[in-house]
């Protein structure tokens, strides 16, 4: 398969996200010690080829999902590759199983995760607090926390064609976080929220202080590097895993809320979850609750 056969089929699918499109991509490149070969080859040498690459599961998965899209876009055989991918789903999912019984013993409450968060407040980590504040509240993922903050004068976000900023907006008594730029968002659209948390506000104003900046003066980014900038994906992982209890991610903080609420069977607070997160309930328990394997 040339690399014109491979654009010409991104080309032909308007459908796919960027995202997707620069996944695929990354992918492909990993048949070159096979020239890249997927459609002429035959479907066993693409099995033993994927088999013998130095990845995870997952990653094989990609790549077989790769060569059926390619194959079956330029009308190519793939019916052993298909089920060479429904084994290896079945071992991917018996790894996740096997992760989830291993962080039962190890994730936190959710008691220990609030106390982390009231002790950052005491302890004037502005910047920490609003983060973990905000991942319990909404359920965040850590792209949606790369928010510009305005005060509410300046608010009007009102679905402005093409806005890929999230935002959030210093009111009097609460704020609010909109959302254009995370995960699932051709599917859900954008995200407004409503926090009425009077120490969120405070401490919005303390880290702003503590920067020397003016709130509608100076572009203010939560996360940012020292010198004010905005941060890539990474870097933003990084820094927010500074500041959560042992150092845990987001998906982890997600884990430790959903499996409470569904032992609880407390549907009200897991639908509240999956309207936050912008992900099924069905995918919400299947992918974030520690007894559901």
């Amino acid at each position: 398969m040339t690399d014109q056969q491979f654009n010409d089929y991104l080309g032909s699918n308007t459908q796919l996200a960027e995202r997707t499109i620069q996944s695929y991509s990354n992918t492909f490149t990993k048949f070159e010690n096979m020239s890249k070969n997927i459609l002429t080859a035959s479907q066993t040498n693409i099995i033993n080829y994927i088999d013998e690459y130095d990845a995870s599961t997952n990653t094989k998965l990609a790549m077989i999902n790769v060569v059926i899209n390619m194959r079956k876009h330029y009308d190519k055989e793939f019916n052993k590759i298909t089920n060479r991918k429904l084994q290896l789903a079945d071992d991917y999912q018996q790894i996740k199983n096997n992760i989830k019984e291993e962080k039962k013993g190890e994730l936190p409450t959710s008691k220990q995760l609030i106390a982390h968060e009231n002790r950052l407040y005491l302890d004037g980590e502005w910047t920490g607090f609003i983060i973990v504040h905000l991942m319990r509240q909404l359920s965040t993922r850590n792209k949606d926390l790369d928010l510009k903050i305005l005060p509410a004068n300046r608010s009007q976000r009102k679905g402005v064609a093409g806005d890929k900023n999230n935002y959030l907006i210093i009111r009097s008594n609460n704020a609010q976080v909109i959302r254009n730029n995370y995960k699932t968002f051709k599917q859900y659209g954008q995200k407004k929220n409503l926090v009425p948390s009077r120490k969120l506000n405070r401490a919005v104003k303390e880290m702003i202080a503590e920067r020397d900046l003016e709130l509608g003066k100076d572009e203010i980014n939560l996360l940012s590097t020292k010198g004010g900038r905005k941060m890539n994906e990474e870097s933003i992982a990084k820094k927010i895993r500074a500041y959560t209890f042992r150092g845990l991610s987001e998906s982890d903080y997600n884990k430790v809320f959903v499996s409470e609420f569904a032992e609880m069977k407390d549907l009200k607070k897991l639908k509240k979850i999956s309207d936050n997160r912008g992900t099924s309930l069905e995918v919400l328990l299947k992918e974030y609750h520690l007894d559901g394997v």
